[in-house]
């Protein structure tokens, strides 16, 4: 809040001093990132940051008297788009993990040189992970939104769905953690075509694991993106988005200010119909699941968040590879925490912002008969499918 009142102030002086856009504004209207000529009938930025209206690309167009190291994936003046420069190395401000502009907006330290995977056997550069790296806390505080995914025939439907979510949500940086070796190439694609900030990732579940009956899903992925925002993030909140979930977009705006830890119910979780903090007077008193299981915190992943700064205080924080247990794990792991200390969302886990949807499972593609079809389009269109 603190934040946004000093931008308030900040924007407000500099729009009331300005007598119109500079020569770098006016570059950034012609790629429609400016503020160019304010209609009458158009909010200002100010109005924007008050109502909880802003998007990024109204964070991005007061950047027109700065210079373009203040963003490390646009360009002044350039005509190509933000998306296609952030996955190249001919641009001048094009970044990749290993090559984050630093300056006094931007969350990303330089990140270490081992930036690929937890697993020592995985030799790709960190500079060839695909990335897209405009983070600015100087507007609001960032958020990290860790998705773990894994290859499946409704992997590409989910992803779409939830990164047109994201779209909407302002000063946000996605970490998409494969379970595979290798990054799969139409993920890739698709997170470029999105163009949501991003960085992805793999960290296949260790063999172990994967023998198990029920198996610990999603931790190391989870884990994997703990690294990288403990080498790269200073500031903001971080969130695990599962890709089979539904969020209403408040929960992002209000997750953004939570002190330590912020918890608010998430629905459609088991036979009780959803997954709640109990709350008398604005305190917790327990917790409503539909299974305890001896948990301290029986809450759903889609149901809490964590303060990145909260989070670098607590060094050995990260999340068990025991299925059921997960989230009870990874909170425990940052004790001392006390239920004083967590911030209630939702409206003190009155109202319902995110659901464990699930999309329903399919079978596996049959395979194209390519004597009868091996000259049409089924050829290209089938090769996204599982």
């Amino acid at each position: 809040q603190i934040s946004i009142a000093n931008f308030v102030s900040t924007s407000t002086a500099a729009l009331a001093g300005s007598n119109g856009p500079s020569a770098e504004a006016q570059a950034l209207i012609g790629d429609g990132l400016g503020l160019g000529d304010q209609d009458q009938d158009q909010p200002s930025i100010v109005d924007k940051i008050r109502s909880r209206s802003l998007t990024f690309n109204d964070v991005r167009s007061l950047g027109g008297g700065t210079k373009s190291t203040d963003r490390t994936t646009t360009t002044l003046g350039s005509s190509s788009s933000s998306s296609s420069t952030a996955s190249t190395s001919t641009s001048t401000t094009t970044s990749t993990t290993t090559t984050t502009t630093t300056t006094t907006t931007t969350t990303t330290a330089t990140p270490v040189e081992n930036e690929v995977s937890v697993n020592s056997q995985q030799s790709a550069r960190s500079s060839d992970i695909p990335s897209h790296f405009p983070v600015d806390t100087k507007v609001l505080p960032p958020l990290y939104i860790i998705t773990p995914t894994y290859r499946r025939p409704e992997q590409l439907a989910e992803i779409t769905r939830l990164g047109y979510t994201l779209k909407h949500v302002p000063n946000l940086f996605w970490l998409i953690v494969e379970d595979a070796d290798n990054r799969t190439e139409t993920v890739t694609r698709l997170l470029k075509q999105i163009n949501v900030p991003f960085i992805h990732l793999t960290a296949p579940m260790p063999a172990k694991y994967r023998k198990l009956k029920v198996k610990p899903r999603g931790v190391s992925n989870r884990n994997r993106g703990l690294q990288w925002i403990r080498a790269n993030a200073t500031e903001g909140v971080l969130y695990f988005a599962d890709d089979d979930n539904t969020y209403n977009l408040q929960i992002f705006e209000q997750m953004r200010f939570i002190r330590k830890v912020g918890m608010w119910p998430v629905g459609l979780i088991s036979k009780y119909g959803v997954s709640s903090p109990i709350v008398v007077n604005g305190s917790i008193t327990g917790f409503y699941d539909g299974w305890i299981g001896g948990r301290k915190y029986p809450i759903d992943m889609a149901g809490f968040a964590v303060s990145v700064k909260f989070l670098l205080s607590r060094p050995k924080a990260e999340m068990p590879f025991k299925a059921g247990y997960e989230e009870d794990g990874f909170l425990r792991s940052l004790d001392p925490l006390e239920l004083k200390d967590i911030d209630l969302l939702a409206s003190n886990c009155t109202e319902i912002l995110t659901w464990h949807t699930q999309s329903k499972k399919n079978p596996a593609a049959l395979p194209l008969n390519l004597t009868k079809y091996g000259s049409t389009n089924l050829v290209k269109l089938t090769r996204t499918l599982v």
